[in-house]
């Protein structure tokens, strides 16, 4: 996990119109969420092949109200780049049969250990940039 430095951490804003402008930037929200906490996932890696592994994540907390609710008001966390590979091989991981596509909607499934696995520079560096796009959103 890499944490990128930005503006839009401690933020507070509604709900609905935060996602409605993530979503207008391709972050989707994670279907883990919970009434407290949520992640907005963006894919860094989205030109390669093998399947999303590279995420620029900006968790949300519920401050006022439960997440997935759009009058909830939501304070913005700070944004960090995440290695998320996901077992696709059923004898190590029998949920693995759905591949990536469940893994990416799924922030509980598990994922392969990726802490001797260094994230390139060039995902940190393309995070910063949709960071900044997104700090110049009408949050």
């Amino acid at each position: 996990m890499i944490p990128i430095e930005s503006t839009i951490e401690d933020k507070q804003t509604q709900f609905a119109s935060l996602s409605d402008q993530l979503e207008q930037e391709d972050f989707h929200l994670g279907g883990g969420y919970t009434y407290d906490h949520g992640y907005f996932d963006k894919p860094l890696d989205w030109e390669e092949e093998h399947g999303n592994r590279y995420f620029l994540r900006i968790p949300v907390f519920g401050v006022q109200g439960d997440i997935g609710d759009p009058d909830t008001l939501v304070r913005i966390g700070k944004p960090f780049v995440i290695k998320h590979e996901f077992r696709t091989d059923e004898s190590r991981d029998p949920a693995g049969d759905s591949g990536v596509f469940s893994g990416m909607m799924n922030q509980f499934t598990t994922p392969i250990p990726a802490e001797d696995h260094p994230i390139d520079q060039k995902w940190i560096d393309r995070a910063k940039e949709i960071v900044h796009r997104v700090e110049e959103l009408p949050l």
